[in-house]
């Protein structure tokens, strides 16, 4: 039975990452705005945290698999993180149009 919950929170947490990185790239096609290259850095961390999660349900659980999406979400973390502090300076600018008034670098931490 742990092996089917195992199942279904990998697989929603998949589905998860894969929202983000269409929202990410629905926003990026209707607003015709170029990702910059810290947005590139955190959608490969996303990416690398689906792959562990994939693995996950390919292959079953496994310490690895984990290790693959700590280190993507880490590395996407950390180049959030250095997004938001670059524009935390009033009138330094931001980069996008804010969503619920945050902008995508800020969602993408909390994520």
């Amino acid at each position: 039975m742990p092996s089917d919950l195992s199942r279904l929170v990998n697989a929603l947490g998949l589905i998860a990452v894969d929202t983000v990185l269409v929202l990410a790239f629905v926003d990026q096609l209707w607003f015709r705005d170029l990702p910059c290259p810290l947005c590139i850095l955190q959608r490969a961390g996303f990416i690398a945290a689906g792959f562990g999660l994939a693995l996950n349900l390919l292959f079953g659980p496994r310490p690895s698999h984990y290790g693959v999406m700590i280190l993507g979400a880490s590395m996407g973390a950390a180049m959030s993180m250095h997004q938001i502090l670059l524009h935390i300076v009033p009138g330094t600018g931001s980069f996008g149009n804010p969503i619920l008034g945050l902008h995508l670098y800020t969602w993408a931490f909390i994520a």
